[in-house]
């Protein structure tokens, strides 16, 4: 049997020479599928495969797996690997690079390869990972990145301890950075990628805005009300919209139609406004800039709430609410609530200014009337414009402060809005006088002459109370204007009736006259010193105010009230509720007492309703007296005729 003599050295060197060259062929034809690969814009996992199935193939490696850095971490968690056996779902439940692993530390630290021959025996690995996977020999090689380590390719060994020679780990340190250049490849990708898909986006968001935008000033543009606005939200957004005032009155209320019309979501409700997570987002609403509710389940809100501020002249007027429902909120949503808030802000501004404006002219309007500085027909003509009528019964109030000259605290236009409401035949009328406001009321129709001023006393007085105000004022109120051109009349009629309160009231506290209930005494007293008035009341009734007693008060009641009755003795009895010869004996003893034959002698009743006048104003008739300034019960003109008949009869 022969035996195969041994190789010459020149044939040694050329097998050698040989296999080199297969290998380089291995390696060329490894990179260029993994170029390809690359070239081609694979998955990320597909090319770390690629990478791992090369690396076996060029290096005899049993396995090979590829581990990237957590940046947040700095550990390292596997991403891909290749054996024999499918062992990835293994090998990304893996994490290496800890403080023990020192194996895995010596790579991130020196960016080399390091190479394990006998993993049980050499003590930088982790033992029990190496028993585990069965590992005999491990080669570790750093992937490297704009000069940062992001990962680590291992290459190990099972059973057989293997020798990773010099050039095994120049080849490995090659593939790792085309891993390197995959991973960069790949981040670049995705990230332009993202940036067309958000530019997309964004063209999509512009496109659906400029649509929204337009449609949103198209409502503008046509006078739109709170409802349109509201409406129109709701169906751009797909959205339940809401709008409320400042002291958060649901002013409107739109659904989708998509929605369900029995479907009402839960919104600013007050126990949604009263939770303090909500409190605290109004408190900082910001103008302009909306704000989201989040859900507060426990309180029936299940859906986020979009919100924010209409702003109107620097004031909240209200808020406008969108609830999520259908899809989740959007910028775009935010978009148009903004825009829905500021078209509101400019209905609102704008009705304002027509309000404003209209007010003016009929404050000039109303002036012009008082004065009577323009002619009748011209006055006729401006009123016809406004939808006012001359030709209605009216009285002209003045308001104003206690002290004379003194500003009041209160405008025009206010006194005049709560003056006008359902109870007005018409808008009430109303212009500065000085310090003071005039007011023009129309009366009803059906009231006489002493009901209308009656009912405009009362009028007048609800309005004021519902004014919050410390400081009193007094109103003087005239007789009834039925006329074009009797404005003037009466306006003349109310500042005489305010000279007169001014200079001789002295009752505390806001004070209505009227100038019925001055009558004559308005023309005397308005020029009459107070001190004057005093002494002159005092000398007419003096005996009747010299002392405090039951019967003093009791005469000063029956004069007030026979005075008041026109002087009728049994409508004065039948308002005090005795008999008409008690009013006869204490008329009686009035004369006595005074001198005053108030009973039949009009100079002696003239002087004591003009005392009683002055005493009433000064709040010097005792308190069982008739109290100043109050109506009398109504009585029918049948009554009235029967008693002066009556009267006369007695006469």
């Amino acid at each position: 049997m022969s035996t195969a003599a041994p190789l010459p050295d020149k044939c040694k060197s050329a097998g050698t020479a040989q296999g080199s060259y297969r290998a380089d062929i291995r390696a060329c034809t490894a990179f260029r599928e993994v170029a390809e690969a690359l070239a081609e814009g694979r998955d990320l996992d597909v090319v770390l495969h690629v990478i791992a199935e090369k690396l076996c193939l060029l290096t005899g490696a049993d396995r090979c797996s590829i581990h990237l850095v957590d940046k947040e971490t700095g550990l390292l968690h596997g991403r891909a690997a290749h054996a024999p056996t499918n062992i990835d779902a293994q090998v990304k439940q893996l994490v290496s690079g800890t403080m023990q692993d020192s194996f895995t530390r010596e790579i991130l630290t020196t960016r080399r390869p390091v190479a394990l021959l006998n993993t049980l025996s050499d003590p930088r690995p982790i033992k029990s990972a190496m028993r585990r996977w069965n590992a005999q020999s491990v080669l570790g090689v750093p992937m490297v990145l704009h000069d940062e380590v992001i990962g680590v390719v291992y290459l190990d060994s099972e059973n057989t301890p293997v020798e990773f020679s010099a050039a095994d780990q120049e080849l490995a340190v090659a593939f790792a950075d085309l891993g390197a250049t995959a991973i960069r490849q790949t981040q670049l990708t995705t990230r332009l990628r993202s940036s067309l898909s958000t530019v997309a986006t964004q063209i999509e968001q512009l496109r659906q805005a400029a649509s929204l935008e337009e449609q949103l000033t198209e409502i503008v543009l046509r006078g739109s009300s709170l409802r349109e606005i509201g409406d129109t939200v709701a169906r751009l957004l797909g959205k339940p919209c809401a709008i409320y005032d400042n002291a958060f009155r649901r002013r409107v209320l739109s659904s989708p139609a998509q929605s369900a019309q029995n479907f009402t979501p839960k919104l600013l409700d007050k126990d949604i406004r009263e939770a303090p997570a909500v409190r605290e987002s109004l408190a900082h609403l910001k103008p302009g800039t909306p704000t989201v509710i989040q859900p507060l389940p426990w309180l029936g809100l299940h859906h986020r709430l979009l919100l924010c501020a209409v702003m109107l002249d620097g004031d909240c007027w209200g808020y406008v609410v969108v609830a999520e429902h259908g899809r989740r909120l959007s910028p775009l949503d935010e978009a148009v609530v903004r825009r829905a808030a500021l078209n509101i802000a400019l209905e609102r501004s704008g009705e304002r200014r027509a309000g404003t404006v209209q007010w003016h002219t009929i404050e000039a309007f109303t002036g012009s009337l008082l004065r009577g500085d323009e002619s009748l027909a011209a006055l006729e003509e401006r009123a016809e414009v406004l939808g006012l009528r001359l030709d209605v019964p009216r009285v002209v109030c003045l308001v104003a402060a206690r002290q004379k000259d003194a500003p009041l605290q209160i405008s025009p236009q206010m006194l005049a809005k709560r003056l006008t409401d359902r109870e007005s035949p018409s808008a009430v009328m109303a212009a500065p006088s000085g310090n003071d406001i005039a007011l023009i009321l129309e009366l009803p129709e059906s009231a006489d002459h002493r009901r209308g001023v009656a009912w405009a006393k009362n009028r007048v007085r609800a309005a004021l109370t519902g004014i919050a105000s410390e400081d009193a004022v007094n109103v003087a109120i005239s007789t009834v204007a039925y006329a074009p051109g009797e404005d003037t009349r009466a306006f003349n009629e109310a500042r005489q009736v305010l000279s007169c309160m001014h200079h001789h009231l002295g009752i505390p506290g806001t004070q209505f006259l009227t100038v019925d209930e001055l009558g004559a005494g308005r023309l005397l007293l308005s020029s009459t010193d107070p001190t004057d008035a005093l002494r002159y009341a005092h000398d007419a009734l003096g005996p009747l105010l010299a002392s405090d007693s039951a019967k003093t008060r009791e005469l000063l009641t029956t004069l007030s009230v026979f005075l008041d009755a026109g002087w009728s003795v049994r409508r004065a009895a039948r308002l005090l509720g005795v008999h008409a010869n008690t009013i006869r004996y204490r008329t009686a003893r009035i004369e006595q007492l005074t001198g005053l034959d108030v009973a039949t002698d009009a100079h002696a009743q003239l002087t004591a309703q003009l005392a009683l006048l002055i005493l009433r104003m000064n709040g010097l008739l005792p308190p069982t007296s008739a109290l100043p300034m109050t109506d009398h019960p109504t009585e029918t003109s049948d009554q009235i005729e029967a008693d002066e008949a009556d009267d006369a009869d007695v006469e």
